[in-house]
């Protein structure tokens, strides 16, 4: 059979004008956008609130923890509030009797929060709020002053300081059923104070020579019984802090090299209490599989949003050019939510990081075209703050739903 004079190309070039002077035109391929930006919603405030609001943790459920201040006359009245991100509606975290003014500290997973409450700036007390929003006193020690509650884990174990007549900190530990439990100082030391626990029990902050001797200040850690150790320095760090416990004992906080006057190295501790310096930056937080969230520096010393991976290597993420940028935290998919500024710092742009690194900005509120974004949990709730457009540039609370 005689073969075809029409080159096999050109046959598909021919049906294919067929199919479309039948069809219309074929449509061009686009980039797939991904999935919308969450939706921005302002926090709702309690009707004799001020413009001032602001979050500070959020978990898994969706609720969020943070505070207002009432307009009340004669009167300084801040206000802790848990907000539902599902219903967008609050619950007011009452002071104890008597008193007139509310603080947060912290919430688990359970909606559980704790703080203070106070009667003025120098007459405070350690709370736990119920879901209701009730107050329940903790328990301060003997000839203190007052205190605040600033942790509590999935166990229900709240961690904060009490303070005495000259008002110096000590830690202090209150386990679920409320009892309290003194944590001790390095020997010599005479102030210290908490900073996290995880849900093993374990409790980091710092304990500080400041009366006697030469003054001193270390970072550390107590065990579930309250034994207190002292974290090692890697080689070439004389100053270190701590910010976060995993569940499985890795810490990470700041560290300062010997000569330098900043905290602006990520020291990292492992489980089994070796440290690392893994290199110049400033963290802020840790997820549980250990990768590290917060911000690197260029040559310029100018801040550009980052992350660490477990085996120290370095992620520099994406921004708007021209600006410094900070990661405030991770969850486990990945997602870094954090904020882009210029040189007017009060007034930034809210950002998403995808796994890749790459930067989304997200859509701003209602009230103002700046925003921050600061938290961001498992279902992908990111919460945040409006920046009010004008010369005092106050936070007002919001979230970004999917």
């Amino acid at each position: 059979m005689a073969g075809s004079s029409t080159p096999r190309t050109a046959a598909l070039t021919a049906a294919a004008t067929a199919v479309a002077l039948l069809l219309g035109p074929v449509p061009a391929a686009t980039a797939d956008p991904g999935p919308p930006l969450p939706t921005p919603h302002l926090l709702p405030l309690p009707a004799n609130a001020g413009p001032l609001s602001t979050a500070y943790s959020l978990n898994n459920a969706g609720d969020v923890l943070g505070e207002c201040y009432l307009s009340i006359p004669g009167l300084f009245a801040p206000r802790a509030l848990r907000w539902n991100t599902g219903t967008l509606g609050y619950t007011t975290l009452e002071p104890l009797p008597g008193e007139t003014g509310t603080r947060p500290g912290a919430m688990n997973e359970a909606g559980t929060a704790v703080g203070v409450s106070f009667a003025s700036l120098t007459d405070n007390h350690p709370v736990r709020w119920a879901l209701d929003g009730t107050p329940t006193a903790l328990e301060l020690p003997a000839g203190a002053r007052g205190g605040g509650a600033n942790g509590i884990n999935n166990t229900g174990v709240v961690i904060g300081d009490s303070y005495d007549a000259v008002f110096r900190p000590l830690p202090v530990k209150w386990r679920a059923d409320g009892t309290r439990v003194a944590l001790p100082l390095l020997d010599g030391d005479d102030t210290g104070a908490t900073t996290a626990v995880n849900d093993a029990g374990f409790v980091i902050g710092w304990s500080e020579r400041r009366l006697s001797g030469e003054p001193r200040k270390r970072a550390v850690v107590w065990s579930p019984s309250g034994t207190v150790t002292a974290l090692p320095l890697p080689p070439g760090i004389d100053v270190a802090g701590v910010y976060r416990i995993t569940d499985a004992g890795v810490i990470v906080g700041p560290g300062r090299r010997e000569g330098s006057t900043e905290l602006d190295r990520v020291v990292l501790w492992a489980a089994d209490g070796t440290v690392r310096d893994i290199g110049e930056g400033r963290p802020n937080s840790i997820t549980n599989t250990d990768t590290v969230v917060g911000a690197a520096f260029d040559a310029a010393r100018s801040l550009h949003a980052a992350y660490w991976n477990p085996d120290g290597t370095r992620t520099l993420l994406d921004g708007p050019a021209g600006q410094q940028s900070t990661a405030r935290t991770i969850n486990s998919a990945g997602t870094a939510v954090g904020t882009a500024t210029g040189s007017d710092w009060d007034h930034g742009t809210a950002l998403l990081w995808k796994r890749d690194g790459t930067a989304v900005t997200l859509p701003p509120s209602s009230l103002s075209p700046y925003a921050s974004a600061s938290l961001v949990n498992e279902s992908g709730v990111i919460v945040g703050h409006a920046t009010l457009p004008d010369a005092q540039s106050l936070p007002r609370a919001m979230v970004w739903k999917p």
